[in-house]
């Protein structure tokens, strides 16, 4: 055991120095930092017909700092009906305007619908913010009521009904009687009325929406830093003489496979890390109670805040980071050369990126496919409502990452296996 610890840490310190891991793993950490980073960029300029005064200028950061600052005070209303007419008026959808009854001296709100003309806005900083906030609810809103529902008097009966009803007939189209009966228990669970967050565009969504890109930087990584792991013995001509060791070449491959899986693991910490640290420094923590329900998903199930799916997702791609890492030397055994390697492994990225999902008639092809590591995020899979059954029903996001582990175990034999038949070749 000693010896084979003293295996592990030469073949990390090997990795360690090598000047392109640095290299790959400092451009990668800084692409990932740019994403949150670009939310908070540039400038945005107001016309002084639409505030009504001179031409004013905001800068993104701005915006972002009025935000977290809840102006219009939303955080922890419930989404009811009097805040549904609430954000319907603040967005200029619906005017209402007073007339009177015919035949009577009172006068009642009557309710015409219209666009609203953008110069009887006056827009502040702060008015715009606001608007923004109620722009989150009415978006909301939109996504669930069809055009033809969407009617002055809207109610929260009216908006939980269409939630209800969209997210029945997704089931219906989705899934078996069985899943849909684990899914109703599941819904059943859900707050109503919903709580609203007063920021709900921070960093954790952010990070949840994102950090799909995360984990093809970390497959970036993995295939710079370990394709020419193993073929690196082969150039040397060293890989026929370990096998005359006294204890053959297993030891060393084994140490060398697990120094792989080490340094993808760390790149995802890192990558992952920096990315998630951009997020909640630039775009705030604040939406860290807010529901996925609010504004990413309103079909969504499980009872989830935006950090739990954010820390879910994350967790799921340091998994995933192993698996990567599984692959590249895999594939990298397989064909005898880095380079030939890489090739292989940046066709197949460009394939996950390309082909992000399957007809959804063939179920079992089709999910499969949405759980591989690289597509998993690409367009929403995450939330898939179909189950695994593994002892019992499964979520995707709890599925993937044993899904996976059991992947690179298998991966890890194919090497050995491919290790093995080396010297005969």
């Amino acid at each position: 055991m000693r010896n084979f610890g003293t295996l592990y840490g030469f073949e990390l310190k090997k990795l360690f120095h090598r000047k392109m891991l640095w290299i790959a793993l400092a451009i990668l950490t800084a692409v990932s930092v740019f994403q949150p980073a670009s939310q908070v960029m540039g400038k945005m300029h107001v016309s002084a017909d639409v505030t009504g005064g001179g031409d004013q200028v905001w800068t993104h950061y701005e915006i972002v700092r009025r935000q977290r600052a809840d102006p219009a005070g939303l955080d922890g209303r419930e989404l009811d009906t009097d805040l549904i007419r609430e954000a319907i008026d603040a967005m200029g959808i619906i005017s209402r305007t007073t007339t009177p009854v015919l035949g009577s001296d009172n006068a009642e709100a009557s309710v015409t619908v219209r666009q609203a003309d953008p110069d009887e806005r006056g827009l502040t900083l702060d008015g715009y913010v606001i608007q923004g906030q109620y722009g989150d609810i009415w978006n909301t809103l939109e996504s669930m009521v069809t055009p033809e529902n969407m009617k002055p008097d809207l109610t929260a009966d009216d908006y939980y009904a269409a939630v209800d009803d969209q997210r029945a007939r997704g089931y219906a189209s989705w899934l078996t009687e069985d899943e849909i009966d684990w899914w109703t228990a599941q819904t059943e669970k859900l707050e109503q009325p919903l709580t609203i967050t007063g920021y709900p565009d921070g960093g954790w969504a952010f990070l949840a929406e994102t950090a799909f890109a995360g984990d093809l930087f970390i497959f970036l990584f993995a295939i710079i830093a370990l394709a020419g792991l193993f073929p690196m013995e082969r150039q040397r001509r060293t890989d026929a003489l370990t096998q005359c060791a006294r204890n053959g070449g297993t030891p060393l491959w084994a140490a060398k496979f697990l120094a792989g899986l080490t340094v993808s693991f760390c790149g995802g910490v890192v990558i992952l890390g920096a990315m998630a640290a951009a997020c909640l420094i630039l775009l705030g923590p604040e939406d860290a109670a807010t529901a996925v329900q609010q504004l990413m998903n309103p079909t969504w199930g499980a009872p989830m805040t935006v950090r739990q799916l954010a820390l879910a997702v994350c967790g799921i791609y340091l998994v995933a980071s192993l698996i990567h890492a599984a692959f590249v030397m895999a594939v990298s055994l397989g064909t005898k050369g880095g380079t030939a390697a890489m090739a292989v492994c940046f066709g197949a990225l460009l394939l996950f990126i390309m082909v992000p999902v399957l007809p959804v008639s063939r179920r079992v092809l089709s999910q499969g496919w949405s759980l591989l590591p690289a597509v998993i995020g690409a367009t929403g899979f995450v939330y898939d409502p179909r189950l695994v059954r593994l002892g019992g029903y499964l979520t995707s996001l709890q599925a993937a990452p044993l899904l996976w582990l059991a992947m690179t175990l298998i991966l890890a034999a194919l090497a050995w296996a491919l290790h093995r038949r080396v010297p005969n070749k």
